[in-house]
């Protein structure tokens, strides 16, 4: 049997093993997908030694979607132009990044209905998720990308922006530390705010930002959020009028992606998708 599976930290909410384990099932592929919930140490040290476990390939998700990068063979230039890998393949004994973050991102902001192109969008987070988003906002050619994190960890914004400017010189992006008086002048003319942090997760997670800094003008509130379904985020957004979608079709898009990038083959998304869905509500119950 072929081990694949999923790093993060905490890992409890993820539906992942539920799209999978069915994919594998249905194309009568002898694998198996499991979740590894590992602390910063431990997943430092599982890393050092990953050509000795038997994983064909995995996922990465919050915290480690950058600091697994160094201990990869070689990654992708979808991963490299966004600085995080979320997907990882074994080919022998080398193990090959990629990113399909971007995919799933871009694809879902398209079931919400939403077209970038020529438009203004805010961005709060400065990790991993953050520069799948901003990658998918440059892909679809925003006008502008306003990124704000918060001040104690605002290196990692100065970073991210570095790492895009490198790439794409031309790249309209500006990053700010998280206060409500820029966030509400830059809400002012956008048409989506992304939760892109890992804040929403808990029930005892504060809201992100009050209520009194979003627009009169409806925009689309997205969070790469899926579990819970609608994270203090998104109620706020939903009670002021705003649209919202949370991650879920990010995460069956760049799920389809890993998948066809692990198996070769073409995912079965009704059988994927029907899972997750199994999956999201039975965890409700």
């Amino acid at each position: 049997m072929k081990i694949f599976g999923i790093f993060g930290y905490p890992l409890k909410h993820t539906l992942s093993p539920a799209m999978h384990n069915p994919a594998f099932q249905k194309l009568g592929i002898d694998a198996g997908y499991l979740p590894f919930e590992l602390s910063p140490k431990t997943f430092k040290s599982v890393m050092k030694e990953l050509g000795k476990t038997p994983l064909q390939g995995f996922n990465v998700t919050v915290p480690y979607k950058e600091t697994v990068i160094p201990y990869l063979d070689r990654i992708s230039p979808g991963a490299a132009a966004v600085g995080a890998v979320n997907t990882v393949k074994r080919r022998g004994k080398k193990f090959f990044g990629y990113n399909t973050d971007v995919d799933g991102f871009v694809r879902a902001l398209s079931e919400a209905g939403l077209k970038p192109a020529g438009k203004k969008a805010v961005i709060l987070g400065a990790g991993g998720a953050a520069r799948a988003c901003v990658a998918g906002f440059l892909r679809e050619k925003a006008a502008s990308i306003r990124l704000f994190n918060a001040a104690f960890d605002f290196e990692r914004a100065r970073k991210l922006k570095r790492h895009f400017l490198k790439r794409f010189p031309r790249a309209p992006l500006e990053i700010f530390v998280l206060n409500e008086k820029d966030l509400n002048r830059e809400l002012e003319d956008s048409c989506v705010l992304v939760n892109a942090t890992s804040v929403g997760m808990k029930k005892e997670d504060p809201v992100l930002i009050p209520a009194r800094v979003l627009p009169k003008r409806k925009i689309l509130a997205f969070d790469v959020i899926y579990n819970p379904a609608e994270t203090a985020f998104l109620r706020l957004a939903r009670l002021k009028g705003h649209k919202t979608a949370n991650g879920l079709s990010m995460l069956f898009y760049q799920g389809v992606k890993a998948f066809e990038i692990w198996t070769g083959r073409k995912a079965p998304l009704e059988v994927m998708r029907k899972s997750l869905l199994n999956a999201l509500e039975g965890n409700r119950k």
